[in-house]
């Protein structure tokens, strides 16, 4: 039987993650948040101390990345090159240079090999910021999830504060008005609407309305 593949795209703090995890649950497919794998190069850039123009080692962590994504008790498990970054992903110093390394040509060439080859076997829902657009344009169900940049900014802050309370939601909405700004003009693969795409705003929607909204439009 071929694989399915169900893309969602959108801006930062969109709910791709939260909205792409339980629908794929909901379906029986595998879930992959594709910045995780940008996260994960990232990781070994800052780990092996290689600096951000020094190019040629920089592609060569993404063309000798291993993912795999291993289901644990109901939650995901990521590993690369046979360890668990699945905490460490989001460690503030990856969150610096993520948007540097993936508007990196060759960067982005090289990922979209793992992603070809993790979804040869599964079935999969992928989010990220081009994957219904460059990635996976045939794929039959598109998604693009948005709401307000101050909507999105809150939802970040919740998160941010938890961890360090010191954190002002005005410089939570600053750095998003500013990452997506990167994401719309970078030249490799801006961030779009992808061509036939369902577009939902979530400003005012739970995580489980939006899913429910998305298998409204799959099951049609």
């Amino acid at each position: 039987m071929e694989t399915q593949v169900i893309t969602i795209d959108g801006p930062t703090s969109s709910g791709k993650n939260s909205v792409g995890f339980l629908l794929a649950q909901k379906l029986g497919y595998q879930y992959i948040d594709s910045g995780s794998i940008y996260r994960a190069g990232c990781f070994f850039i800052l780990k092996n101390n290689i600096t951000l123009d020094d190019l040629e080692k920089v592609v060569d962590i993404y063309k000798n990345l291993q993912i795999e994504i291993k289901s644990e008790d109901s939650a995901q498990r990521f590993y690369a090159n046979d360890e668990d970054l699945t905490n460490l992903l989001h460690d503030p110093e990856v969150t610096k240079i993520v948007p540097m390394v993936s508007a990196i040509k060759e960067v982005r060439e090289a990922t979209k090999k793992i992603q070809y080859e993790l979804v040869e076997s599964k079935s999969t829902v992928m989010t990220g910021r081009d994957i219904g657009s460059e990635i996976f344009p045939q794929a039959k169900h598109k998604f693009y999830l948005t709401a307000s940049v101050e909507k999105r900014a809150g939802r970040r802050f919740k998160q941010l504060v938890e961890k360090d309370p010191a954190v002002k939601y005005e410089d939570v909405l600053a750095a998003m008005e500013e990452r997506d700004k990167q994401d719309e003009t970078r030249e490799v693969s801006p961030l779009r609407i992808p061509e036939d795409a369902i577009v939902i705003d979530n400003s005012n929607l739970t995580i489980e309305q939006t899913v429910e909204e998305m298998l409204r439009r799959i099951h049609a």
